[in-house]
């Protein structure tokens, strides 16, 4: 429970997620699911309301219903069901929609059409979403290894929001705060980091080498995918546990 609800803070609402959001009480058992991981049911749930929903109650429903689709990784499903919450809803109010249909294509390492829609909504300088904008574009343009233009949005985002809770990610996650990710070791010597992370990548494994200092101390983080999901996760840290015989830790 404690996963998800950090991950709903960080992914959808830096995306606006169901837990940071203010919903009507009929909305109210969709977001019990939701919280419960209990997507399918949540969908369930948003199909037995949406006859009886119009305006604003509707609008959120949809969101909802978009947010458990991408939850389950159904992202084209999730990006047809955002569409149809933008008929639902006003120009003003559409940035946050626009945000979670750019994360669904990041998601699918669709990065530059994420880094587009980014773009444009933070032309709009809507200061409510900047911060969370700069720390997406940053984290886009890495995954992405553009890394001067990474290093500018998040330069970016520490001069303007400096105590933001986006930029703390930064500081704190080394893979942005988007995701589940596993961790499989930290040392402190970088070769004995890239020894074990040549050895997962050699074997399909997606691998994160990450630098930080403790106490004075440089130490090197080896970290294993990015999972929107807590059940991926913990899918893939069983097989690292089983196969690998590695220590593993899922973060957030």
């Amino acid at each position: 429970m404690r996963k998800y609800i950090f991950l709903a803070i960080v992914f959808f609402s830096l995306n606006l997620g169901a837990v940071t959001y203010a919903y009507t009480a009929k909305l109210d058992q969709t977001v019990k699911l939701m919280l419960k991981n209990d997507y399918y049911a949540a969908i369930d749930e948003c199909n037995r309301l949406e006859t009886n929903l119009s305006g604003h109650d509707k609008r959120e429903m949809l969101y909802l219903k978009g947010d458990c689709f991408a939850q389950l990784e159904n992202y084209e499903q999730a990006r047809d069901i955002f569409r149809q919450a933008l008929k639902q809803t006003k120009e003003e109010h559409s940035t946050k929609i626009y945000i979670a249909i750019a994360d669904t294509y990041f998601m699918q390492h669709g990065y530059d059409k994420a880094i587009s829609i980014y773009k444009q909504l933070l032309e709009k300088k809507e200061t409510d979403y900047e911060a969370a904008l700069l720390f997406k574009l940053g984290k886009a343009f890495q995954k992405n290894s553009k890394w001067t233009q990474s290093k500018y949005y998040f330069d970016l985002l520490e001069k303007k929001y400096p105590q933001s809770f986006e930029r703390k990610i930064v500081d704190n996650s080394s893979v942005g705060g988007n995701f589940f990710t596993i961790q499989v070791g930290c040392f402190s010597s970088p070769e004995n980091a890239d020894k074990l992370s040549k050895d997962l990548l050699s074997k399909g494994y997606e691998v994160f080498v990450t630098p930080f200092d403790s106490n004075g101390n440089k130490l090197y983080r080896v970290r294993v995918g990015e999972f929107v999901s807590l059940i991926a996760a913990e899918h893939t840290e069983q097989e690292l546990k089983d196969k690998e015989h590695l220590p593993t830790h899922i973060f957030p």
